[in-house]
């Protein structure tokens, strides 16, 4: 007897430490692509007119009344051309083009992702679209925005829908390469000189390697020949005034590698990090989707989507101070209905408020102290302000914490050619000053700069500004509730470390031990009858204090009788579970337990066919906790850590419930106290359980099963399988083999 339970503890202990350790081999093997090293430069950048700032090159002039020293630029989002969904998408990005764009005039147009919609009718699977990709290029070639600056106006970039169903950047569905204006998968390096300065605009595709079919397409990341690439990028911009780094996804949604530089000393050269991606997420939670990254030094700024929100953000560069706003399409309704779907048409511009844009002073919420020479503010002798209208300005009223500024504001704007001989392509510089003396307020106060505009169509806007000219006066955004705190977050090691935590302990505490401690057991059946009698008088040590509690008036009695309470109710419930996982570890539900739980160390939660698009298995993949492996390669994407996150805490809960629900009650509760089914047999509890196990699980693997195939409920280890098993062990516990109250003999110490 004694020989049998040490074979079965050092196999148990031995099957464990096998399991994690290939666990731990396929985590280093799913992460070598982020650091796999390259001995040879995997992209030159393409030769680019004025590539670096001549070495003479004069500083900006003061801050005064001219227009010079002023870059302006659009940053938009998220368009989502589709053939299928009758409302926003298209019809606002032909708005925006026939309106907007016309409107502002700007030197540079940057779309950051999602064109296209590459989803099939019913919205669930992903398809890329020929016909939307043909309506996208239709629009850049109607407004010639690929030949606009010789080439340097417009460009755009992958976001996930971009590369939905996607094999390589190679494949014949990756449109992106034959339709769009950058053509580069990925992504590119546009400089664009001026004479007051150089300014780099870098954009990196987070794309995976292989395109999956949603929902396994959320995050992305860079691997190390795409972090070599981006090292590249960001050394040929050393020389930039401001260098702007744009992506489809979020920091936070970001899974960065490295080659010889992390991201992080990377991005301290950038002074703002553009993106999209999120939309505006749902409840308001991501209305303001920005946060400064102080120590790198930039502020990350993701714009809402033209899709359903039609947002755009217009920037203007003035003496190296970055000031931006955002601006909605004036639309009846937002989403705008769209009937016509790829048909739509827009000839007309709308009438537009007017656009206002503060420069100077700079609004003090968006410093960015290592990139700016926020000094100037304090030297000028203006407000500047860029304000683009579609109707001659009627007045422009200028008030500082309320009191209207003495001088009227006078208009000092051009427009200016970019390109020689060409009087059609021009950039609007609308510019209004309104002289000031910056030394009444280079103090420790915040004031308020309010600028209304109302135009000769009687069309109105209005701007607010806090600006601060003291030294170390500074605004918070305070903007958690909005945005500001999923920003801030590094969601890979959350995933990574919650994922092999809550595995740990669910493995450890509800399995491994429990079982180590049933095998030393030398009468199993005494400890049972002991631990029953103990549970009967932990609770009736509860018992008799609530009762003190009823009797007690005293406030200071019955604080410490419910700290008392509250310690019994606590030790209580960890010893019951305990005695519920050692006997659960005794009976034959345990077998299979421990088999799924090892299986979501070493075997793949599901497989099937990723990516429906490919041809003959190069479209099959495994997903693993740790990442994605198809075609003989890893992608370690996050979305697999969420898919694997699902299935522990399914398992964990499943792992508290079971051993409770096939424990005798009398194990727990003394016959005297137990008049009726206690309340973890409810009923309640069980539907509950039974929802609980349809939702994290059922759901996903009915997704799976119509995105990716039936080999995804066959090769389903942690996910289809987990559903069976767990769906057929709640129908044997609860419903067609209920536990007796009758069922364990009651030991007589206990009465």
């Amino acid at each position: 007897m004694l020989k049998h339970r040490i074979a079965n503890t050092a196999g148990i202990v031995a099957a464990t430490l096998l399991c994690w350790l290939y666990g731990l081999h396929l985590y280093h093997s799913a992460n070598q692509p982020l650091y796999r090293s390259a001995s040879q430069p995997l992209y030159s950048p393409p030769p680019q007119p004025a590539a670096h700032a001549p070495p003479s090159a004069p500083a900006p002039a003061p801050m005064r009344d001219s227009s010079d020293s002023i870059l302006t630029f659009i940053h938009a989002s998220d368009v989502h051309i589709s053939k299928f969904v009758p409302k926003g998408g298209l019809v606002h990005f032909l708005h925006f083009m026939q309106t907007s764009v016309p409107l502002i005039s700007p030197r540079a147009l940057i779309v950051t992702g999602d064109l296209t919609d590459g989803k099939d009718k019913h919205r669930l699977i992903s398809q890329q679209q020929p016909e939307e990709w043909l309506k996208y290029a239709e629009v850049l070639e109607r407004h010639k925005l690929r030949a606009r600056f010789n080439g340097t106006f417009y460009r755009d970039q992958r976001g996930n829908h971009d590369c939905f169903n996607v094999f390589s950047a190679d494949s014949k569905e990756n449109y992106f390469k034959q339709y769009s204006a950058a053509r580069d998968s990925s992504g590119y390096l546009l400089q664009i000189q001026e004479s007051f300065g150089l300014y780099s605009f870098v954009a990196t595709d987070g794309c995976p390697a292989h395109g999956f079919a949603r929902p396994l397409n959320f995050f992305g990341y860079l691997d190390a020949p795409s972090m070599q690439l981006l090292e590249q990028r960001m050394d040929a911009a050393k020389d930039s005034n401001h260098t702007f780094l744009l992506n489809h996804y979020p920091v936070s949604t970001m899974l960065y590698g490295r080659h010889s530089r992390p991201f992080k000393a990377l991005v301290e050269r950038a002074s703002v990090f553009l993106c999209g991606h999120l939309h505006e997420l749902v409840g308001g939670i991501g209305r303001q989707l920005q946060a400064y990254k102080a120590s790198e030094g930039y502020w990350e700024l993701e714009i809402g989507d033209m899709k359903e929100h039609a947002v755009y953000r217009v920037f203007a560069v003035d003496h190296d101070l970055v000031s931006f706003v955002d601006v909605r399409l004036p639309l009846s309704t937002i989403p705008l209905s769209n009937p016509a779907l790829l048909d739509a048409r827009v000839e007309e511009a709308l009438p537009h408020p007017p656009v206002i844009l503060v420069t100077n002073p700079k609004d003090a919420r968006y410093l960015l102290p290592k990139h700016e020479p926020l000094e100037r503010m304090r030297t000028s002798s203006f407000i500047r302000m860029l304000v683009w209208t579609d109707a001659p300005v009627s007045s422009i009223t200028v008030t500082i914490d309320g009191h209207r500024l003495p001088h009227p504001a006078a208009y000092r704007g051009r427009e200016r050619q970019v390109v020689e001989g060409r009087a059609d392509e021009t950039v609007k510089v609308p510019l209004w000053v309104v002289p000031w003396d910056p030394a009444q307020y280079d103090d420790a106060r915040v004031h308020q700069l309010q600028v209304t505009v109302v135009d000769e169509m009687g069309k109105q806007s209005t701007s607010l500004t806090p600006f601060a000219l003291g030294r170390d006066v500074s605004i918070p955004l305070n903007n958690d509730a909005r945005g500001g705190w999923i920003m801030q977050q590094d969601f890979a090691s959350m995933f990574r470390i919650s994922g092999f935590i809550s595995y740990i302990i669910m493995a450890l505490c509800l399995l491994v031990i429990p079982r180590l401690y049933y095998a030393a057991l030398p009468n199993y059946a005494s400890w049972l009858s002991d631990r029953a009698v103990l549970h009967h008088k932990q609770q009736a040590l509860t018992h008799h204090l609530f009762a003190l509690l009823q009797r007690d008036a005293n406030i200071f009695a019955r604080s410490k009788l419910l700290l008392a309470i509250l310690a019994a109710k606590a030790r209580f419930v960890v010893w019951t579970q305990f005695t519920a996982q050692v006997h659960f570890s005794s009976s034959w539900l345990f077998w299979p337990s421990y088999l799924f739980a090892m299986s979501i160390c070493v075997l793949p939660l599901f497989a099937g066919r990723l990516i429906p698009s490919a041809a003959g298995s190069d479209g099959i993949g495994s997903v693993y906790a740790y990442g994605i492996y198809m075609a003989g390669e890893w992608s370690p994407l996050l979305d697999s850590w969420t898919y694997a996150l699902a299935s522990i805490v399914s398992l964990a809960v499943l792992l508290v419930y079971l051993p409770a629900a096939i424990a005798p009650p009398h194990m727990f509760y003394s016959p005297r106290a137990l008049t009726k089914r206690p309340w973890y047999r409810s009923v309640a509890i069980r539907v509950a359980m039974l929802v609980f196990i349809f939702v994290y699980l059922g759901i996903p693997v009915l997704m799976t099963l119509y995105t990716y195939g039936w080999e995804s409920v066959v090769f389903g280890y942690g996910k289809a399988w987990l559903f069976i098993a767990s769906s057929v062990a709640l129908y044997m516990v609860d419903w067609r083999l209920p536990v007796s109250l009758s069922s364990y003999e009651v030991p007589a110490a206990s009465t």
